[in-house]
Order: C-alpha cells, then structure tokens, then sequence
C-alpha cells in the first residue's frame, strides 16, 4: 500500500476482499486522503464527472460519478458535494455513495442576485458528515450578492439563521474548536456557534469579531481569503493575491472577453487565539514554511495533509483551483470564464507548478473543484 500513490488505488485495494478491505481500514486510519480534482470533461455522459490524480496527473475516465455535468459545485465537505438551483436551493449530495440520499435545504433568502444561478452561493461547508451524524451537522454558507454568512442544522431547524448583514465581503469557512470561523477579503475574521439554542431564524445573529476589517495592515485586501486548521492544529489564514494581465489562453473568440486577473501570491498568517474562549485574538504571526504540510484550496472546504505520506505530493506548497466568479456574455447567455488559474504555489521560493491543465475546449465546462474519495 506504501506504494499506491493515488488514493483510488487504496479504494480498489479495499475492494479485493474482507481482509484487504481491513487492512485497507487499518493503514489509512489515522491517514488523511489525497485530494483528487473533480473534472468535467467532454463525452456522452452529461450527467456523470471524472477524476484527476495529481500524483500520477491521470485521468481516471473509468470511474464516472453521477454529478451534475455542466452546473457548478459550491463546495465539496466531508464528503458531500453542494449545488445551488435557480431558486437558491442548495442540494447536497454524496458522490461515493450511491445509497446516500440527497439532501435539499431550504431556500436562501431572495436577492439581486448574479446573472448566473450557480454562483449565488460561493461556497458551503459542512461541520459533520450528514450520513455518519444524522442528527448532529450543521452547514454553513457564503451567498449573495455581498457575500454573507447563514447556517443551519437541517434535522433541528426548518429555516436559515442569517448573520449580520453589516458584515460582507466572505470568502471561506472553518470549524476549528467546536466554532464556525469564517475570512473576508478586507481581512475580516469572525467565529460563530452554530449549535446555540439561543439563535433565532427571525434574527440576524451578530457573529464574534476576531480580527476587524480592515484594522491589520498586515491583512491587506485579498480577492481570496482562505481558513483551514494545519496538521498541527493551527488556524491558518491563506491570502491569495491576483496580478492583471492581457491574456489567458492562446486562442481568445472575438465576443469574448479577456480574463483580467491571474494569481501571482500567497500569504499564510497563524492565528493565536485566547485558549480559553477561541474567540479572541493574541497574537497573527506569517508563517514562511509550512514544512511537511500541502495546503489545497479553493471552491471545497480547506484542506491541509502531510505531503511525505504521499509521493509525488509536494510540501510546503499550495493546491489551488480556480474558484474566481468571472463571467461573460455570448449573444445574452453568460458563461464562466476558465478554469485557468489553477496550479501549485511554493511557499518558499514564491514558483509556480501545474497540477492540471484543462483543453481550451472545457473552458466553458463546470470549474475542477478537489474532493476527497473515501478510504474508509
């Protein structure tokens, strides 16, 4: 098993027979898995995707999972994919898991929204694991247009808890510490709990402010702002800052518009927070090494594992997708621009690699997003 690089691997393993499956058990327990990237990709299956190993940067054509072909996932988190319809109902759904029922949630609020219904919701996390706590998960969201936070614990609430709308501007979600932690742009963080009795669906709930907006020269705005809880049990704060430039691909259609913005940097700060509360700030150190530890980031939940328990995983490095709400217009019907910005940034010497790069052809397919085969 030491030399199954690619976390499908260890799944097929598994599948041989009982012992294999135990043994398979036993040596990913206390294993996080390897991400892979979801893909869309052009053939007769609309309604299925595929998977893409960055180890061994392999299509996987042989293993289709029935998601939705063409519409965006708004997040992947503890091993359900979440959609957001036209009425801004978000479904979750687990694509390893055929026996697992989907699960639709309310209707968010109804707002101006953006030209295109999958991008109303810019990303959802889960706390638990729906099919291994029935009982006891709750998932928060980032919605707009001003990118606000609502959460809500489907088998104890019938309705949205909104957060207060005063606050905007969220880019990503964390459960660090039994709270809900969530990052904006302006360098804004905010915890909540989500598990309160004392929170009212008929009430904006005012969040607890770690770090203000704005307040940290430190934190200077960040397009993409991203939360995750390291290897070690840090809380990271990842900044991820875009440079303008003229073109993006090669061959650009006439009615096109040109993708203006392409990431040139990260910054990884630690928050040091009270370790009595959690809810209040020490101290934010920058972190030039993250050692042994790969970050992946983007539309799915923030994820950090060890790169040496996989080959060809590279450390002190981030993972990213292009997760950026950039669109265009052909004759009234808006598409996504890309999926061109996605790579791996070195933490130590600020170089770029690729992890996958798509065909000029799937530029107007659903954005890759990481997700997380099951080794269980």
């Amino acid at each position: 098993m030491d030399k199954l690089s690619e976390p499908i691997y260890h799944a097929w393993f598994a599948g041989v027979c009982k012992q294999w499956h135990l043994i398979a058990k036993d040596y990913n327990k206390k294993k996080k898995a390897l991400p892979m990237l979801l893909l869309s990709l052009n053939n007769d299956h609309k309604t299925r995707r595929v998977l893409y190993g960055i180890t061994e940067g392999k299509i996987f054509k042989n293993i289709n999972l029935e998601v939705f072909y063409a519409r965006r996932c708004c997040g992947f988190s503890h091993g359900w994919l979440a959609t957001v319809d036209e009425n801004m109902a978000i479904t979750l759904l687990n694509p390893f898991n055929k026996s697992a029922s989907r699960i639709t949630l309310p209707s968010l609020k109804h707002r101006k929204r953006i030209k295109i219904p999958q991008f109303n919701v810019l990303k959802v996390v889960l706390s638990h694991n729906p099919t291994s706590s029935q009982d006891n998960y709750a998932v928060v969201v980032i919605y707009a247009p001003s990118d606000w936070l609502a959460f809500i614990n489907p088998t104890q609430q019938h309705a949205w808890t909104y957060l207060d709308e005063n606050l905007t501007g969220f880019t990503d979600i964390a459960f660090y510490g039994g709270l809900a932690y969530a990052v904006g742009r302006l360098g804004m963080v905010v915890s909540f709990d989500v598990n309160s009795k004392n929170y009212s669906s008929s009430q904006l709930l005012r969040p607890n402010i770690i770090v203000p907006g704005g307040c940290h020269t430190t934190f200077r705005y960040a397009e993409r702002v991203y939360i995750v809880e390291s290897m070690k049990g840090d809380l990271l704060v990842v900044r991820r800052f875009f440079k303008r430039r003229e073109r993006f691909l090669e061959e650009i259609e006439e009615e096109e518009e040109e993708r203006k913005n392409v990431t040139e940097s990260f910054k990884v700060h630690k928050l040091l927070l009270n370790d009595q509360t959690k809810g209040s700030l020490e101290e934010h150190v920058e972190v030039k090494s993250l050692g042994d530890v790969a970050l992946f980031v983007g539309d799915s939940q923030s994820m950090s594992i060890l790169a040496s328990n996989f080959p060809g995983c590279q450390p002190n490095s981030i993972y990213f997708t292009d997760d950026s709400i950039d669109v265009f217009a052909i004759k009234n019907t808006y598409r996504p621009k890309g999926p061109s910005d996605m790579g791996v940034y070195c933490l130590e010497n600020g170089t770029f690699q690729k992890h996958y790069t798509p065909e000029y052809k799937h530029r107007y397919l659903a954005p890759p997003l990481w997700v997380v085969p099951p080794l269980q």
